[in-house]
């Protein structure tokens, strides 16, 4: 389960995350347990930032470390790609344990983005760097 502080509404779900917007700003998701995410959820869960993030370019911090299963090729790579760019300053991945960030670092060298994304253990030293790069951009 996630340690992130999940608020009581304005959260809106989809088939493989819970998405919200902090009062700082910064989008939040977690990611559900245990499935496979496709590519209509990876399109779904980018919709969804665009929504919680009323049309507005956002910072993203995404929670990943209940994660047990995957996604495929065709989700990845959308991730990487200009639509989910459209709608994320960075994002911050937030992984379960030295595994998760091997395999993040190998997804992140064949999947280059075009917004800066780092690998966390943890959500403070992760919300840190997104609003230390809020911060320089004057958000």
């Amino acid at each position: 389960m996630s340690d992130l502080e999940v608020p009581d509404e304005g959260i809106l779900v989809t088939r493989t995350e819970r998405i919200w917007i902090g009062d700082d700003e910064v989008i939040r998701a977690v990611v559900h347990p245990g499935l496979v995410t496709t590519l209509e959820d990876a399109q779904e869960n980018v919709r969804g930032f665009a929504t919680v993030g009323g049309g507005t370019k956002r910072y993203a911090l995404i929670d990943m470390r209940a994660h047990a299963a995957s996604a495929t090729r065709e989700a990845r790579e959308y991730y990487a790609g200009p639509e989910n760019a459209e709608h994320v300053l960075a994002v911050a991945l937030l992984v379960r344990s030295s595994i998760s960030r091997l395999m993040g670092n190998f997804f992140l060298g064949l999947n280059k983005t075009s917004f800066p994304l780092k690998l966390f253990s943890e959500p403070e030293p992760a919300l840190t760097w997104l609003l230390s790069l809020q911060a320089r951009e004057g958000r």
